[in-house]
């Protein structure tokens, strides 16, 4: 029957399923049973249909691996059903977008090893449903280059359109002329996402779109790779890093994610597959032990808790394949505990690699990342190229997330249309952080507005955050964040940035540094899953979190008189349009700490504490002073000089100092 599109030889598989790929074989035909009592609508539901095209897949194989003639019964059946529908998707962007992608996809591939086992008739059915719909996505990427997902190249819907149709071409090239013609268009699409991708794997959409959509530029540089021997896994940067900015997102039990980003929830993060992948491409035994931690332990909880759909399980097909059985696992404890991501300006800092480690991950940068930022205005100007697109990147300079084990102490807004200015653990200048809120993609909409503001005159290239300042030694880590180009020009910011310090997690401390030509009201704003506990009696602004796994305190100290506020955010947002009565709902507790009175200059202190650790801390004359197991750590600003410093003594003998 010769090569298989998307796999090759089938034989070498064949071969391992009763031995060393047994365990992906049987994860398999589980997946492919569900299906049978799967009921599919005789008409297009309003709804997602992405988890017919997968359906297919997982059937298709099943079937060529068993030979069992129930999952060849229960392809035909998934088959039938979308042959059967005029059109596929729901409510926006019919016929040429996710649903209609995921089963363009499915179907080629269905058909194309299924082929020898369908009738006559069979076949030309299928065929011309591929062809039909192969060409009104063809069309419409044509027609609308320039704009849309077209020519989104750093966006989730782009990489899945487009491997769809990859898929139908390489199908159907053999037979038919345009075949060649789509799959030449996705392999000019794919050749300029690639290169514009960051070196660094880091990703902009955060860790579910990453799961998501990221998975796709995997689905598509292996179905190049088998198809013509082009070789992207050896050429990007980004698919050989990436799987390290996914291990660095993780909370300490692993089994969740830090949710910068559009995040349905905290468990829609892992896909085995691209672990596996990564294993197989690079060696990568780190990436083989977290595939098989997802395999073994976390399969079940990522598949119930998720709320991005089709999850985890139809992703068994992809599974079967990319395990490579050789690769040997590796022990995170050979890691590094700091992880820097530079194009997004992402830092992470953990205190081992125990389940019930400590994680704390704060980001600043430029919108969309740097090289996507710069990317995108330069396609603008020299191609009239509309890029850029970030509604799942969230305005989030200078936010922070921490978590200990399973429990969270500063989270994120999760997944938000209407984004406020409080959203997000930043630092807000007269209650503002950007050009415009209660908008969906806050740094797009607020460059559009600061462009008709000024006549076009404003430089784009100048808007973003800047890490200024990164340095671990040993169990130190200092790590600085400017941020003011973010804010409305009339506001004359000169500095708004925060400086993170810390020593292992045993404590950590943030230095906000905000500075200005005009007075305003400067409020540092704390996110939190649990309600802030103000501590009366204390000396200071002390509150405390009563945690599981240990109280924080939380004490904040300010060159001027502050006040605090506390109050509840319920974020309800729509996931999909397929599915407009479908929505996600975070809920997060708030606790603003402002100004009294307009001011020029400020500089906070925020210091985070365990409650029962004998960690000490004081201030007086602007120096805030940390005792910890026998270290004094010394930390001063002055707005005036822009200048940060401190010292860290054992003892009285002085061990290191940092001048920013």
């Amino acid at each position: 029957m010769g090569n298989l599109v998307f796999i090759g030889d089938l034989t070498a598989y064949q071969k391992e399923i009763d031995n060393i790929r047994s365990k992906q074989y049987q994860r398999l035909l589980t997946q492919a049973d569900r299906y049978q009592k799967m009921e599919l609508p005789k008409i297009h539901p309003k709804e997602s249909t992405t988890y017919i095209g997968i359906a297919i897949v997982n059937l298709a194989l099943a079937y060529r691996l068993s030979g069992c003639k129930k999952y060849l019964d229960d392809a035909k059946r998934f088959i039938n059903a979308v042959l059967s529908y005029e059109k596929w998707g729901n409510a926006h962007l019919v016929n040429v977008d996710l649903s209609a992608s995921w089963i363009l996809f499915g179907l080629s591939l269905g058909y194309d090893w299924l082929k020898y086992d369908l009738t006559d008739e069979e076949r030309t059915r299928v065929v011309d449903k591929i062809r039909h719909h192969a060409k009104i996505m063809y069309d419409y990427r044509i027609n609308t280059y320039g704009t849309g997902w077209s020519s989104n190249f750093y966006q989730n819907h782009n990489w899945i359109n487009m491997t769809g149709l990859a898929a139908a071409g390489y199908v159907l090239q053999d037979d038919y002329e345009e075949g060649k013609k789509y799959v030449e268009e996705a392999k000019y699409n794919f050749e300029r996402v690639f290169s514009y991708l960051p070196e660094d794997g880091s990703n902009y959409e955060g860790v579910v779109y990453w799961r998501y959509g990221g998975m796709w530029l995997f689905v598509y540089a292996h179905l190049l790779k088998v198809q013509e021997g082009i070789d992207y896994f050896k050429m990007s940067g980004y698919l050989k890093n990436t799987f390290y900015y996914r291990l660095y997102q993780a909370c300490g039990d692993l089994r969740q994610q830090m949710n910068f980003g559009d995040c349905h929830d905290r468990h829609s993060g892992h896909t085995a597959c691209v672990y596996y992948k990564c294993a197989s491409e690079y060696g990568n035994g780190y990436a083989q032990k977290l595939g098989n931690l997802v395999v073994d332990q976390f399969l079940e909880e990522e598949a119930s808790q998720s709320k991005v759909k089709p999850g985890i399980l139809p992703e068994a097909v992809f599974e079967f394949l990319w395990y490579n059985p050789r690769i040997e696992e590796k022990d995170f404890s050979n890691l590094p505990l700091v992880k820097y991501f530079e194009d997004l300006g992402l830092l992470t800092v953990r205190n081992s690699w125990n389940l019930d480690s400590k994680v704390l991950t704060i980001k600043c940068g430029y919108p969309g990342g740097k090289k996507q930022w710069f990317t995108s205005h330069n396609l603008q100007k020299e191609e009239g190229i509309q890029c850029l697109s970030l509604s799942h990147h969230h305005p989030d300079n200078l936010s922070y997330i921490f978590s200990s084990g399973s429990e969270y102490l500063n989270c994120e807004d999760g997944y938000n249309r209407n984004i406020m200015p409080d959203s997000h653990n930043v630092i807000l200048v007269d209650g503002t952080y950007a050009d415009v809120s209660d908008v969906n993609d806050v740094y797009v909409a607020s460059i559009e507005s600061r462009l008709e503001k000024t006549n076009g005159q404003y430089d784009v290239e100048d808007y973003g955050g800047n890490v200024t300042c990164f340095e671990a030694k040993g169990s130190l880590v200092v790590y600085r964040g400017e941020t003011q180009n973010i804010y409305p020009l009339e506001y004359g910011m000169k500095e708004v940035s925060r400086t993170l310090f810390t020593d292992g997690l045993k404590f950590w401390v943030y230095i906000d540094v905000c500075r200005s030509d005009k007075e305003h009201k400067y409020t540092i704003i704390s996110n939190t899953n649990k309600r802030a506990n103000k501590c009366d009696n204390a000396e200071y602004n002390t509150y405390v979190y009563s945690m599981d796994t240990g109280d924080i305190r939380y004490t904040v100290f300010s060159n001027e008189e502050i006040q605090s506020r506390q109050y509840n955010q319920e974020i309800i947002s729509v996931m999909t349009t397929q599915e407009p009565d479908k929505v996600c709902k975070t809920t997060i507790e708030t606790l603003a700490i402002e100004s009294t009175e307009r001011v020029y200059d400020q500089v906070f202190f925020e210091c985070f504490t365990y409650e029962n650790a004998g960690t000490e801390i004081s201030f007086n004359d602007g120096v805030l002073t940390i005792k910890d197991e026998g270290k004094t750590y010394l930390l001063s600003c002055s707005p005036k000089t822009n200048k940060v410093d401190i010292l860290v003594r054992e003892g009285v003998v002085l061990i290191n100092e940092f001048h920013l």
